[in-house]
């Protein structure tokens, strides 16, 4: 099922996603895939590790994300459209407004439910932290090879942004009481 569900993703991304429609398609094959999956247990793929890349080329990238419960991840950018599909748990994105200097501003708390998507724009700043009492599993869809993308970390505490690479998103990664 996963993977006839990559290659409808990919098919879908090759349309000029530039314009609504592809995102369209794309969010509805996600929801379909993730409803599916949120009311059928044993239809849901097994990974050994928190994050996986299942795709990716020019076009798009598709990863499985494994989020712990009170685990914030740090804010981040992805410089390209962002489709997350959640099948299990609750993810809680907070989206942030930045200024010149890359200081940041809260703007918006999103709770992504098993069974629903969240669209994120190319130029959106966003944090993560699981809030359900179980890890939140979902499958992520960026328009584009964010693995040979130049992104950016938010330190938050120290107004500053960073480079991002694993080890500033290990460092900046926090555990909640």
């Amino acid at each position: 099922m996963l993977d006839r569900l990559i290659e409808r993703l990919k098919s879908a991304a090759v349309s000029d996603h530039s314009q609504p429609p592809a995102d369209l398609a794309i969010v509805s094959l996600l929801t379909e895939y993730v409803q599916h999956l949120k009311a059928n247990h044993s239809a849901r793929p097994m990974f050994e590790d928190d994050n996986v890349i299942l795709f990716e080329d020019d076009h798009i990238s598709i990863w499985f994300c494994r989020f712990q419960p009170k685990v914030k991840v740090p804010p981040h950018n992805h410089m390209m459209t962002a489709m997350i599909g959640v099948y299990d748990g609750i993810e809680e994105n907070a989206l942030y407004d930045a200024n010149d200097q890359g200081n940041l501003t809260p703007r918006q708390i999103k709770h992504v439910h098993a069974g629903e998507v969240l669209r994120i724009a190319p130029d959106e700043i966003h944090g993560v932290t699981c809030v359900s009492d179980h890890p939140s599993e979902a499958i992520h869809v960026y328009l584009g090879p964010l693995t040979r993308v130049d992104r950016n970390l938010y330190d938050v505490e120290h107004g500053t942004v960073l480079s991002f690479t694993d080890e500033n998103y290990k460092t900046l990664s926090k555990t909640l009481n």
